[in-house]
């Protein structure tokens, strides 16, 4: 088993909607955290590239709107089942934002059967 992370992840099925530099575009996020999301993607952004990301939870009423930066990638599906896409670092959110993100992971891991 790896290090404790600092912000647990939920698994979701969540539309996300981010800009780049140069396209607006339409995909899902796969897990979500106090900290960042996992967009599933067959076209991840190169690495350190910064985008605004739109989505929102549900139970949440206001859309969400922040800005992002591109922590990690797998531009190719694994046989892990890992899927292709990108690891998205949240950057400048706010404290509500904070908040209702991380009550929303917490519970949908109690929600979960396993508990991640």
């Amino acid at each position: 088993m790896g290090p404790e992370r600092i912000h647990p992840r939920a698994e979701v099925n969540l539309e996300v909607r981010y800009q780049s530099a140069r396209d607006f575009v339409r995909a899902y996020a796969r897990k979500i955290s106090g900290g960042g999301l996992f967009i599933q993607t067959a076209k991840p952004l190169g690495l350190n590239q910064e985008l605004h990301l739109r989505f929102t939870l549900p139970g949440v009423a206001q859309p969400f709107e922040l800005r992002g930066l591109v922590v990690s990638t797998n531009p190719f599906a694994s046989r892990a089942a890992f899927p292709t896409g990108m690891g998205i670092k949240f950057l400048e959110l706010d404290p509500q934002q904070k908040t209702l993100i991380d009550a929303f992971v917490r519970a949908q891991l109690a929600e979960s059967p396993s508990g991640a």
